[in-house]
């Protein structure tokens, strides 16, 4: 048949991935060749370079992980995660094999329907980064998918859910809980018309680490009680075929958890002397769901700060979507409801959540164009044609269309547009033909099933004329309006600060500049220099608390002249529905404007050894956090160190560093749950800033006070006396940064009193003298401090005062800025 929109929708999913089509006012999935609706996302190479996807691979994984890979869609857009296939020889990188995926529903389509598409919506979660985006649109490229516009699943979700809706002015909540990602988007439907209110999801959250949970907490204990398999788990290569068993079997059980309160694990493994046994395990539902509450607060977490965001509370909300597998649970779904400790919003259970994506993709891709429709050929001589122009689907039940005929001499001549329908047939009455043959007419459509239109051409006589096309169909649902823009994207400046160009909620398409300048100078003709400005996703204030997914880059190749350091950048970022971003830099000292020089990969994850220095760290720095907060009682900060434990957080990190020796999906997690556990320690030694002050405060104006009353004059204790009342009031208005300044005040007034006293040298070179195995030259700090021991017994406050600023002089200098890798500054 001949198509006019995309119609296919494809769900590219982590565990599995489906694909619909668009059929009447829904959408159909398209069963693969073994009947079933979804196809795992797994990818077999055989020793003879023999591609295999699906159901045959994700079987394989059991027996022979170094050739097959799986859940791959986590690696999306991260450089260096190729997956090598060891027999045959082979290395494919992740939007690849996600290709191969893509292709094989591609022939379910065509085994089933006939029919071979070069076009699909593919659906991508909203978390997702936009190198990872990036990578998506890469894949349907290799797939021979020539038009593949992205979309968000939890809006797929909402589409498929509501597309007949009539409520208005409604708030949905959209969970979705997927393989390895989760959604939470706060949707309003009015007039309509979908609109995402707001957003919060996580790219590594999903039924994958509950599988691991169950696999590192459950299953590895129980075999090593009773058989010599040491060191077993994901960090030994040696067990790489038990661990991967270990995992199928898991999720299995977790399936067959939702139906059942126990599952039966059985297995045959090898121990470490090579002699092989039979696994026996009954895995009991409430095991596994003590090990899900983590991930269920974290997800709730979520679906709470998107509902406060939105400025509204659980009342506000009709209903909850599920989407993803492991929303069947019954756990979960239970937690959920609780509106204590879940979120107290009524469940939908109306739509399969494995397959809600993909047919939500399928009904939004109706609505899309096909680029590679062509105009209509000029019509033969004696025949006619026309060109419409319309929405194929809208909420309008009285749609406009417009059209122009083209064919002979069309003086006289009318068109009419008839619904035969024997229950409640519609016609538009004749409407004459301008000259050029444009015409427009407003239709009358019904909801609950496709309106097709026969287009009736006569001449004045009255007497009927074939036209191509004949007909046309439009149907009435709801739309999607612009999507939001789910993260928000900058550039780091050498400072370890932020230039935010597009904020998080930014309806897309968007686009903005914003002039920077740069921090090196760059020599023309391969000469020294490279101006590099990383490209960041994320909300925090610090360049190195957010994702870095690629950079613009200007080499001394570029150039055809030296470029100065301070010379202005201009950098415009342009980001589309499908949030794939185009960035170009413009150099005015140049007059010249670099296009298509963003590397848009997320950096590579780090070496296990730099992840586990990273989180040793981090550990220190919440255990200090942790322990003042606890001598302070300040409650916002044990709120936070809270939630970091109800997360598990830091055991998520100790796990994964372990994992990350041999498990790259587990490096990658690893480096970005460490950036949670640095956001978080952030938010406590933040919350804690205001007690800290206000404890500085008090200890300060004692100290003052004590010193100002001993060796201070007049002027200094009416100095004194206004620094406690500009203390005091900034204390009343709780204004963190004035409090700070007024004690640097209170300590420069001290330290006037102690210098025009005496004693401030004699204080320094004691504190000194304590830093001397930092300074550059021993020996001769040596010497100094034997020079300045003799001043202090003779009260020689000016030989000190010289010797003072020599010993500083010795110190290291100055650590470099946080991110030396970029080179702009604002």
């Amino acid at each position: 048949m001949t198509r006019s929109t995309i119609d296919f929708g494809i769900d590219l999913g982590t565990t599995n991935s489906a694909i619909a089509r668009f059929a009447g006012v829904g959408a159909e999935i398209v069963k693969n060749n073994l009947g079933h609706e979804t196809t795992p996302s797994a990818v077999w190479v055989d020793r003879r370079n023999r591609m295999h996807v699906g159901s045959a691979a994700k079987v394989r994984s059991e027996e022979d992980p170094d050739n097959v890979c799986t859940e791959f869609k986590l690696r999306m857009g991260t450089s260096g995660m190729a997956k090598h296939f060891t027999a045959a020889g082979r290395s494919m990188e992740p939007e690849e094999m996600s290709a191969e995926v893509l292709k094989s529903l591609k022939r379910d389509v065509a085994q089933r329907h006939g029919e071979e598409i070069t076009a699909a919506v593919i659906t991508v979660p909203a978390a997702f980064e936009l190198s990872a985006c990036d990578a998506t649109k890469r894949a349907a490229e290799l797939a021979g998918l020539t038009q593949a516009p992205l979309l968000q699943e939890p809006i797929a979700a909402a589409l498929a859910s509501g597309f007949q809706s009539t409520a208005d002015n409604a708030f949905w909540l959209v969970y979705d809980l997927g393989g390895g990602t989760f959604d939470a988007a706060v949707i309003n439907l009015r007039d309509g018309e979908f609109n995402v209110v707001t957003h919060r999801g996580d790219n590594f959250l999903g039924g994958k680490l509950i599988d691991w949970q169950i696999v590192e907490r459950l299953l590895i204990p129980a075999i090593t009680e009773r058989h010599a398999m040491t060191g077993l788990g994901r960090g030994d290569r040696r067990w790489a075929a038990a661990i991967s068993k270990l995992k199928q079997a898991a999720e299995q059980a977790k399936i067959q958890l939702s139906q059942m309160e126990v599952a039966e694990v059985l297995l045959e493994l090898t121990d470490e002397h090579g002699r092989p046994f039979d696994f026996e395990y009954e895995m009991h539902r409430a095991d596994v769901e003590r090990l899900f509450e983590p991930f269920i607060v974290r997800s709730v977490n979520l679906c709470r700060t998107a509902l406060s965001e939105s400025g509204l509370g659980p009342g506000d909300i009709e209903k909850v979507l599920l989407v993803g597998g492991p929303t069947l649970s019954p756990y979960l779904r239970q937690r959920l409801a609780d509106p204590r400790e879940g979120l107290g919003i009524p469940l939908d259970h109306g739509q399969d959540p494995i397959t809600v994506v993909a047919r939500g993709a399928a009904i939004f891709a109706a609505t899309q164009r096909l680029e590679t429709m062509a105009a209509p050929p000029p019509p033969a001589p004696g025949q006619y044609a026309v060109q419409l122009e319309y929405e194929p689907v809208g909420p309008d039940l009285q749609p406009f269309v417009g059209g122009r005929v083209s064919g002979p001499d069309l003086a006289g001549y009318s068109v009419e547009l008839i619904r035969d329908d024997a229950r409640d047939p519609w016609r538009s009455g004749r409407i004459a033909l301008a000259p050029n043959g444009a015409f427009g007419v407003t239709l009358l459509a019904e909801r609950g099933r496709p309106n097709t239109y026969r287009i009736e051409l006569t001449d004045p006589t009255g007497a009927p004329h074939d036209i191509t096309p004949a007909t046309l169909t439009y149907t009435v649902g709801v739309v999607d309006t612009q999507p939001p823009l789910t993260h928000s994207i900058g550039v780091g400046l050498a400072d370890n600060e932020v230039e935010w160009l597009l904020k998080r909620g930014t309806p897309l398409p968007a686009k903005r500049r914003v002039t920077l300048r740069t921090t090196v100078p760059v020599r023309a003709g391969g000469g020294e220099g490279m101006i590099r400005i990383p490209l960041l996703e994320g909300e925090h204030d610090r360049a190195d608390r957010n994702r870095r997914i690629g950079r613009l880059e200007v080499s001394p190749t570029q150039v055809r002249r030296d470029v100065p350091e301070g010379s202005e950048v201009e950098v415009t970022l342009r980001v589309d529905e499908s949030r794939l971003i185009v960035a170009r830099a413009y150099m005015p000292i140049l007059d010249e404007e670099f296009e298509q020089v963003v590397n848009l990969q997320t950096e590579t994850v780090p070496e296990q050894p730099e992840l586990a220095r990273e989180a040793a760290a981090e550990k220190r720095r919440l255990a200090a956090a942790r322990r003042e907060a606890e001598e302070l009682n300040d409650r916002p900060a044990l709120t936070v160190l809270a939630r970091i434990d109800a997360e598990r957080i830091v055991a998520d990190v100790e796990e994964m560093v372990e994992a990350a020796k041999v498990d790259p999906d587990a490096a990658t997690m690893c480096g970005k749950r460490l950036l949670d556990l640095k956001a978080a320690v952030d938010e406590v030694e933040d919350a804690l800033e205001w007690p800290r002050l206000t404890l500085q405060a008090h200890e300060l104006l004692q100290a003052v006070r004590e010193i100002v009353a001993v060796k201070g004059g007049p002027q200094h204790r009416q100095a004194l006396a206004s620094g406690e009342t500009a203390v005091q009031e900034a204390i009343t208005a709780h204004n963190a940064r004035l409090l700070q300044q007024r004690l640097d005040e209170l300590r420069s007034l001290a330290l006037q009193v102690l210098d025009e006293s005496g004693d401030l040298q004699f204080m320094a070179f004691e504190e000194l003298r304590t830093m001397q195995p930092e300074m550059r030259d021993q020996a001769e700090a040596g010497r100094l401090i034997a020079v300045g021991r003799q001043a202090m017994d003779r009260g020689d406050a000016d030989t000190l005062r010289h010797i003072n600023v020599q010993l500083r002089d010795m110190l290291p200098s100055p650590p470099p800025p946080p991110d030396p890798f970029s080179t702009v500054r604002r």
